[in-house]
C-alpha cells in the first residue's frame, strides 16, 4: 500500500518528469546538431530570412545544441506530464486549466512591452559599459541586422520555451505540493540551479555519436558541483538568475499568463545576444568580479538593473487584486 502510494504521489510524477527531461534532452541532442549541421551543408537557408540562424547553427557547438535539446525535452514532457499528474482526479480539466493561466486582453501589449524593457535595459548597460571603456567594441564580419535578427530569433525561442517550462510546467506541478509564497521562491531557486547545468566552455566533442548526450549530462553534473564552492560565483551569476526568477514570476502571479514574461525574457536573451558578438571586456575575467562578468548576465551591476525592472513591474500592478499570499493552499495529493 505504501509503495503503491509513492509510485502514485505527485512528488514521484515531478521527479520521473524530471528524469525524463534529461534523458529526452539527452537522446535529442545528438539528432538535432548532426541535423543542424547538415540543413547548413546543404545551404538550403543561406539568402534566407534564416540566415541568421543558419549561421547560428554553424557555429554553435554540441552544448548549445545540448542545451536547446534540454528544452524541447521539457517542452515535449508537458503534455504527459499534466496528463499523469491529473489521472484518476476529477474534473481533470485542459491543460490549460492545469497551468492555472488566464485569459490576457492586453497579452500583446505584455509581450511587447516585456521585450522593449528587458531588450533596452541590457543594451543600453552595455552601451554604458562601452563607454567607461570596460567592454571594447569588436570587428565582426556579420552585417549588423544579421545579428539582430539571430538574436530576436533566439530570443524569442528561449523566452517562449524556458517560460512554459519554468513558470508554466514546472509552476503547476510544485503548486501541488507548495504554499504560494514558497512556491514563488522554490520556481525561481530552481530557474537559477538549473542554468548552471552546462558544460565547462572547455569542453569539447570531436564526435558526435547517438550516446554524446548522456556522456555530457556526466561532464555537466561534474562541473555543476565544481561550480558552487566559488563565493564571487554565487555573489555575481547566481543572484542575477534568482533575481530574473523573481521577476519572472511576478509577472505570472500578477497578469495570471506568461504573456509578459515571455517578453521580458525574451528582451534580455535579445540583449546579451546583440552585444555578445559586437563587444568583448577590456579586463581579465575576474578583475571586476562580483560587479561585471564576461557577459551581462554575470555581475552585481546586471542584478541592480534586473531589480530596477521588478521595482518598476511593481509600481505599475500595485494596485492590482492579486497577490502571491491571498492565492489558495495546495492541496497535497497522493
Amino acid at each position: 500500500m505504501i509503495r503503491g502510494t509513492i509510485f502514485q504521489s505527485d512528488a514521484f510524477k515531478i521527479l520521473v518528469f524530471t528524469v525524463g527531461t534529461v534523458v529526452l534532452g539527452a537522446v535529442l541532442a545528438p539528432f538535432l546538431y548532426q541535423g543542424g549541421k547538415y540543413l547548413v551543408a546543404q545551404g538550403w537557408l543561406e539568402g534566407t530570412l534564416l540566415d541568421g540562424i543558419n549561421g547560428s547553427m554553424d557555429r554553435a557547438k554540441f552544448s548549445r545544441y545540448f542545451n536547446r535539446a534540454i528544452l524541447l525535452g521539457g517542452f515535449i514532457m508537458i503534455v504527459p506530464a499534466v496528463r499523469w499528474l491529473n489521472a484518476g482526479k476529477k474534473d481533470r480539466g485542459s491543460v490549460k486549466e492545469f497551468l492555472e493561466l488566464e485569459p490576457n486582453p492586453a497579452w500583446w501589449r505584455h509581450l511587447a512591452t516585456g521585450f522593449l524593457v528587458g531588450g533596452a535595459s541590457l543594451i543600453l548597460l552595455g552601451w554604458w559599459y562601452v563607454a567607461q571603456g570596460w567592454y571594447l567594441m569588436k570587428d565582426t564580419d556579420k552585417p549588423l541586422y544579421e545579428i539582430l535578427l539571430e538574436a530576436l530569433g533566439t530570443g524569442i525561442a528561449v523566452g517562449l520555451l524556458e517560460e512554459l517550462v519554468f513558470r508554466g510546467a514546472l509552476y503547476a506541478v510544485l503548486s501541488k505540493l507548495l504554499k504560494p509564497r514558497s512556491l514563488f521562491f522554490a520556481v525561481a531557486a530552481l530557474f537559477a540551479v538549473l542554468h548552471f547545468f552546462n558544460a565547462p566552455h572547455s569542453l569539447t566533442v570531436d564526435v558526435v555519436h547517438a550516446g554524446s548526450g548522456f556522456w555530457f549530462v556526466g561532464r555537466i553534473f561534474q562541473h555543476f558541483f565544481s561550480q558552487f564552492g566559488d563565493f564571487y560565483f554565487l555573489l555575481s551569476e547566481f543572484a542575477v538568475l534568482f533575481a530574473i526568477g523573481l521577476v519572472l514570476g511576478y509577472t505570472r502571479e500578477k497578469t495570471g499568463s506568461l504573456w509578459l514574461g515571455i517578453g521580458l525574457h525574451a528582451g534580455w536573451v535579445f540583449g546579451v545576444k546583440t552585444l555578445s558578438p559586437l563587444t568583448t571586456r577590456a579586463f581579465d575575467r575576474d578583475a571586476m568580479m562580483p560587479w561585471l562578468g564576461d557577459t551581462l548576465r554575470v555581475g552585481a551591476v546586471s542584478f541592480f538593473v534586473v531589480a530596477f525592472t521588478g521595482l518598476a513591474i511593481w509600481l505599475w500592478f500595485r494596485g492590482s487584486d492579486r497577490r502571491i499570499d491571498h492565492e489558495s493552499e495546495p492541496e497535497v495529493r497522493g
